[in-house]
């Protein structure tokens, strides 16, 4: 949360941080295993905003965002944080982590979670991210099929239920943001929307002059601060990278270079 992006302070960055992740809709509905809003309003109400602390992990934006679903399901009167990043391994080799075992307090059922934040461009009939090589149909996919899966795999009923015992209940938290091209309309693939997902504008960086945008930092995607807390005008003469940056009338952005999706390094 450098302040050469933003004249927020960390705590006040992290405060806005943890109420996007308690008020960000899914990006998606209609799957199975996908926390509703009916679910997420019910764990915002009871929900206790965690005091500050800085975060020390992984800089990636993944985890830092796991963190905050750490921090608050550890405050939460409702659910008992049992293990994270539990890392699964069968016949030496890796399956993958589960992000949360969770215990429900009042049910007093365990429960499996998986976590996300992402965002996704309209192109072409489908949603790429900045990397286009990832998408929200194949990210969706792999929650649903592979990560929510592995409390089901023998590695996990041998291995670890005898000591935490086998979820009753599985839950796909994936929030972030939908970006539509500013000078058209495009819904991306057929994948159901949730129709209250966060939504921006995106353009190629050739698009951008004189939109007068000021540039977040990735630490800043899950909750962009206001333009006018922000320092730094998008030198879109310098972009390299997908990058968000925010309007003088908030509209959040993604400028993305003109090659893109083609990645730099197949360039």
């Amino acid at each position: 949360m450098s302040k050469t992006y933003s004249k927020l302070t960390r705590k006040e960055q992290f405060r806005n941080d943890i109420n996007a992740v308690l008020t960000c809709p899914s990006l998606t509905y209609g799957q199975p295993f996908v926390a509703d809003e009916a679910w997420l309003s019910d764990f915002r109400a009871k929900a206790t905003i965690p005091a500050h602390t800085d975060y020390q992990g992984n800089r990636r934006l993944g985890f830092y965002y796991q963190w905050l679903w750490q921090q608050l399901i550890a405050a939460h009167p409702d659910y008992l944080l049992v293990a994270e990043e539990i890392q699964l391994k069968w016949n030496k080799q890796t399956l993958g982590a589960i992000d949360f075992l969770v215990k429900n307090t009042i049910t007093g059922q365990l429960e499996h979670w998986e976590v996300a934040v992402k965002f996704y461009l309209a192109f072409q009939n489908s949603w790429p991210g900045p990397n286009a090589n990832d998408n929200l149909d194949k990210k969706t996919a792999r929650m649903l099929k592979h990560q929510l899966a592995l409390c089901d795999h023998p590695a996990f009923r041998h291995q670890l239920a005898p000591q935490f015992g086998q979820p009753a209940i599985k839950r796909l938290i994936m929030q972030g943001r939908l970006f539509y091209p500013h000078d058209k309309h495009s819904t991306g693939s057929g994948i159901a929307i949730n129709p209250d997902a966060l939504n921006g504008k995106w353009c190629y960086q050739s698009q951008a002059p004189g939109l007068q945008l000021k540039q977040l930092s990735k630490t800043q995607w899950i909750s962009p601060p206001c333009y006018q807390d922000l320092n730094m005008y998008l030198d879109t003469n310098e972009l390299s990278i997908p990058t968000q940056a925010v309007s003088p009338d908030d509209q959040v952005w993604f400028v993305v270079p003109d090659h893109w999706p083609t990645h730099n390094r197949d360039r």
